[in-house]
């Protein structure tokens, strides 16, 4: 499946490469713009006053040395960033790699990114690039084809095109050089250790560790000394470090280590200081003798600036203006150290989006209300009258969250799922949290399935190997399980449950390997369907979406790498077909209707944003040229704001614009917009009318926003009868100013709730 997400990413990046940028965006950006997600490296511009960073599935991003700015370059760059080196130029010359082999570089600020010459296509994985700080435009890449041939290679002109300059055959490896002043280049290959001073045209064997034949091994180094030398080296399932005062001649062993995710990180100007991290990081001034923790990972919470968050992907120290300087990367985030990691602080907290979310869900009682499960990141919560612009989350929870859900789309009662517990959510204006540990002696997935009764908000439904019903009261929870064994047809336990909000007698269940079962009498009774539906994510299970319209007619969406990704039913789960055209290859996560009378259905997947035509059942890309290239896992629809929100694995939460079109189609035939708001006609020029709809008489405020959630002008703020009502929007400001070109939000509250529609002025 990652070589066919592979060839999806290069065809959209290919595309996005060719194609010009919109003058209209019909996606825009939500957050979270204070909690940033998982971060794998660093770098230096050449001019070292910039900053590099990549991101898990997140890009490529850019800011100053602290933080300030951050702005992505990655969004056309599919597969994340997990190694960074830059080409001094000019142009400078960024390269980007990633653990799985993905190899790109731009040499326009992230405009485009390309496919270098010289290494063989398809990398298994590429392990580690850099620059040489003393030979401007010479970059090294450590990769490898499969675990049979790993190779180093060499680029001289800033990393367009490869030479090869090494094999290392089965050997695992890795790569050293001088931080500050580049110059000769270590290779660890096995236990051996190599260096050369002519860029790879002779190799001098120096020393041996101490370890016959590791199974994996890094390497990273201290300018200090001779250098001093350090490498960790896997052996019989554990990890041992040793250490070499006299530039790689002679190795001692050093420590154990217990944590390690592969990061490991000497100080450039003390020989005795280095790092390795994995769920937590480890510090060590006496040359790797004696280990202590940074801090311990719940820390973080209390004091997310100075305190490190969990989990180390990876630790660069570079040498800048000032001298040197540790970046670290968390699944929290990156930090600066400019005193050997005794204190850090948190440069991700303003405008690094690259939060992972599994789940979103808006209030149906106000669009402005938005909760989130996130990889890592926790569970979320955002308010405010910023719509349509970059948000602030509060985590209120640590931990991953995923399948949120509520019974009426409000936010009174919500339920999610932890690895292990239940989350619950009572109240929407002050939530209060409790959680309830998963029943024992149960099988299910990693991040289980579960929907909200859709007939009683205390209770909701948990998918494992029988179906269970949690009611959760003022006074305590009690849980009934169905009398039906799932797993008798096949699968391990069932991975997702659809009931229709047409009759929610109908429902539907299916296992992990796409067995499908059906009931018409509430789930008394269940029956298996003959046709076999897509099997399901590994840990986070299937989508399921019933149609709001008819009751017999539902979707469901799962692994598409060995047969059709989506199916149809027309007869309440029955029987099923294909309903997969236009989609290619791919994982659909979720799956939403834009609106309660049905409309076009949409589609989270590994491979994007897809959306299905109703009148022609065929699939469409609807990233464009606007939405970045990542994984889109989750989907609702928004009617009140005429959005359909999708959260990404990297990028954050993104809203794609159903109300621009549908207003001009609207406005084109005479029609009227079946929500309570819609505006005529969009995109406009002079002036555009705000028709709306009061359910009841009584007061209301419509007023116009920018797209940074500034007030531009208060239209309305009156009593009125019920019904509906018009009124003109001249783009003028309060002071009576033209307001300049861009993108509007007009919002109306009326009766406890709000609704927002996307306006777009085009002078």
């Amino acid at each position: 499946w990652r070589a066919i997400e592979r060839a999806n990413g290069a065809e959209r990046q290919r595309v996005r490469n060719a194609t010009l940028r919109p003058r209209i965006s019909l996606w825009t950006e939500l957050g979270s713009r204070n909690l940033a997600g998982r971060m794998h490296a660093a770098a230096l511009s050449a001019s070292e006053d910039s900053l590099y960073g990549g991101s898990s599935r997140g890009g490529v991003w850019k800011a100053s040395l602290n933080g300030e700015g951050w702005r992505p370059l990655g969004d056309n760059l599919f597969g994340g960033s997990h190694g960074i080196a830059v080409a001094q130029g000019p142009p400078e010359i960024v390269t980007s790699i990633t653990d799985d082999g993905l190899l790109h570089y731009t040499d326009d600020g992230g405009e485009t990114w390309l496919v270098p010459a010289g290494p063989e296509p398809d990398l298994d994985r590429c392990k580690r690039v850099f620059s040489d700080r003393g030979t401007p435009n010479r970059v090294y890449l450590l990769a490898r084809k499969d675990v049979t041939s790993s190779k180093l290679w060499r680029s001289d002109d800033g990393g367009r095109t490869y030479t090869r300059i090494a094999r290392l055959g089965p050997n695992p490896g890795d790569i050293w050089i001088d931080r500050v002043f580049g110059g000769s280049l270590y290779l660890l290959s096995g236990n051996r250790l190599l260096r050369t001073d002519d860029a790879g045209a002779t190799w001098d064997t120096l020393g041996l560790l101490p370890a016959a034949s590791p199974a994996n091994v890094v390497l990273a180094g201290s300018e200090a000394g001779a250098p001093a030398l350090y490498a960790a080296a896997e052996e019989s399932g554990g990890w041992k470090l040793y250490r070499s005062s006299d530039g790689g001649w002679t190795w001692t062993y050093r420590h154990d280590i217990h944590d390690f995710w592969e990061t490991l990180c000497a100080s450039i100007v003390d020989p005795n200081l280095v790092l390795f991290a994995g769920v937590e990081m480890w510090r060590s001034a006496d040359g790797g003798g004696a280990f202590a923790k940074v801090n311990n990972w719940w820390d973080y919470y209390g004091d997310p600036l100075n305190k490190l968050h969990a989990d180390f992907p990876g630790t660069d120290c570079v040498w800048g203006p000032s001298g040197e300087i540790f970046y670290i990367s968390t699944d929290g985030g990156l930090y600066r150290s400019d005193d050997g990691v005794a204190r850090v602080t948190n440069i991700s907290l303003e405008y690094l989006g690259v939060s992972q979310y599994y789940s979103t869900l808006t209030s149906a009682n106000d669009p402005s209300l938005i909760l989130g499960g996130s990889q890592d990141q926790g569970y979320q919560r955002s308010v405010g009258e910023a719509i349509g612009t970059w948000r602030d989350f509060d985590q209120l929870w640590s931990g991953d969250y995923g399948h949120l859900t509520s019974t009426d789309g409000s936010h009174n009662r919500v339920y999610s799922v932890y690895p292990g517990f239940f989350l619950i959510q009572k109240g929407e204006t002050n939530p209060v949290l409790t959680s309830i540990d998963f029943p024992a002696g149960e099988s299910y997935s990693w991040m289980p399935f579960i929907l909200a009764d859709p007939e009683d908000s205390l209770a909701f439904f948990f998918c494992a190997r029988r179906l269970h019903r949690y009611r959760v009261g003022t006074h305590g929870w009690s849980s009934t399980v169905s009398a039906q064994d799932f797993t008798v047809h096949g699968g391990a336990y069932l991975t997702a449950l659809g009931i229709s909000p047409v009759d929610t007698q109908r429902r539907i269940a299916v296992t992990n390997s796409g067995v499908v079962w059906y009931s018409t009498d509430g789930g008394a009774a269940w029956s298996v369907s003959p046709d076999n539906g897509p099997s399901a994510h590994y840990f986070y299970g299937t989508a399921v979406a019933f149609s709001p319209a008819e009751e017999s007619v539902a979707f469901l969406g799962g692994s598409g790498y060995s047969g059709p990704a989506v199916y149809r039913t027309e007869d309440g789960g029955i029987s099923w077909e294909p309903s997969s055209d236009g989609l290619p290859s791919t994982l659909v996560y979720g799956l939403a209707f834009e609106s309660p009378d049905g409309g076009p259905l949409y589609a989270a997947c590994e491979a994007g944003p897809y959306r299905r035509d109703p009148a022609t059942g065929i699939w469409e890309a609807i990233g464009g040229a606007e939405a970045p290239l990542t994984t889109y896992w989750c989907v609702e629809a928004v009617p009140a704001a005429s959005v359909m929100r999708f959260g990404t694995y990297g990028r954050g939460i993104w809203d794609y614009d159903t109300g621009v079109q549908s207003a001009v189609a609207s406005a084109e035939h005479g029609a009227r917009a079946a929500s309570a708001l819609a505006t005529f006609p969009n995109p406009f020029n002079a002036a555009a009318t705000i028709r709306f709809h009061l359910k009841e008489s009584g007061a209301f405020t419509l007023a116009i926003y920018d797209a940074a959630g500034r007030r531009v002008r208060l239209l309305a703020s009156e009593s009125r009868a019920a019904g509906e009502h018009e009124i003109v929007w001249d783009g003028r400001n309060d002071r009576g100013m033209g307001a300049a070109s861009g993108v509007y939000t007009a919002r109306l509250e009326h009766a406890g709730r709000a609704w927002t529609r996307r306006m777009v002025l085009a002078r």
